[in-house]
């Protein structure tokens, strides 16, 4: 089990932390689930779906009415994700029948419901299926035969401003934007970030700023922007000098390339035209010929050759 894998069970496996996550995906962040009606799941079903990769598995419960809430935290783009959920909600069905019901499910009997959300940490583009319908052929003629599934998907590396309706998960939203997109907002740059979401931000994205400020602060909410807008504006100004550097450098490299492929060129020009010359003067020693007949021959202008026919 790898750092983020431990931080997210720490982090979002705290009941209020846990339940915002399907808060905001599902209700825009108003308080539809409570935290107090979430229980943790150890039965042997968690432990079926757990060993296939699922993060957290809870379960709420609000009177009769029951959920088996899964989500799962991935850290890179899987390309069979959707596949993938769709086999742990299968298991988790499965297992519940199993360990419910004798030999059958009774007439009537509803099945508690599973949803899972896919919470992606990682900062290159989702660029897999989101649907399974894009993960698998699809033959003319099938459509409406074909049984759709679509991916609970959370994206934090994108435009989209998630309101989770809880301080801790929200403030880890909006640092991993922030960081991935590289901008503060003015309205942010005094805003005090929860210090359990600044380290898993820190386990997540590897930002050693975060983590500066995480140990210099040993309790209480931290202020994160300025530090990070200073990170930002540095970073910026860095490549900026690297891209004028290398703009120089690649100019420089380029106008000697020029500067020698000119030079033979004249030197060219230069040796034909001696050549030239010198074949001239033999011919107009020898006064054979006319000048109209020396300059075709030579390739010499008339003007050049009185000129020339002057100075022997």
């Amino acid at each position: 089990m790898n750092s983020i894998d431990i931080e997210s069970k720490k982090f979002l496996g705290q009941p209020k932390n846990f339940v915002s996550i399907f808060n905001a995906l599902l209700f825009d962040g108003q308080q539809v689930l409570k935290p107090e009606y979430l229980k943790d799941e150890n039965s042997e079903l968690v432990m079926n779906v757990s060993s296939k990769h699922v993060d957290i598995i809870k379960r709420y419960e609000d009177g009769t009415y029951l959920d088996l809430f899964v989500i799962e935290s991935q850290s890179y783009v899987d390309p069979s994700m959707v596949a993938r959920v769709m086999e742990y909600e299968s298991v988790a069905r499965m297992r519940y029948i199993r360990q419910n019901f004798k030999k059958h499910v009774p007439m009537h009997t509803r099945l508690p419901m599973i949803l899972t959300v896919v919470l992606y940490v990682g900062e290159s583009k989702w660029n897999a299926a989101k649907r399974l319908s894009e993960l698998e052929i699809i033959h003319p003629g099938f459509e409406d035969m074909f049984n759709e599934f679509k991916l609970n998907l959370i994206e934090l590396n994108t435009n989209h401003k998630y309101n989770t309706g809880e301080k801790a998960t929200q403030d880890f939203f909006d640092l991993l934007r922030m960081i991935y997109r590289k901008q503060i907002l003015k309205e942010d740059l005094d805003r005090e970030f929860n210090r359990d979401a600044l380290y898993f931000a820190y386990v997540v994205t590897k930002n050693k700023e975060l983590l500066s400020i995480y140990q210099k602060n040993e309790k209480g909410d931290v202020k994160v922007c300025r530090a990070l807008d200073e990170m930002f504006e540095e970073s910026t100004n860095k490549g900026i000098q690297m891209g004028i550097k290398q703009g120089i450098e690649q100019g420089i490299e380029q106008g000697i390339e020029q500067g020698i492929e000119q030079g033979i060129e004249q030197g060219i020009e230069r040796g034909v035209k001696n050549t030239q010359i010198k074949i001239a003067i033999k011919m107009l020693v020898r006064n054979d010929q006319t000048l109209e007949e020396i300059s075709e021959i030579v390739g010499l202008d008339l003007d050049a050759l009185r000129e020339l026919k002057k100075s022997i």
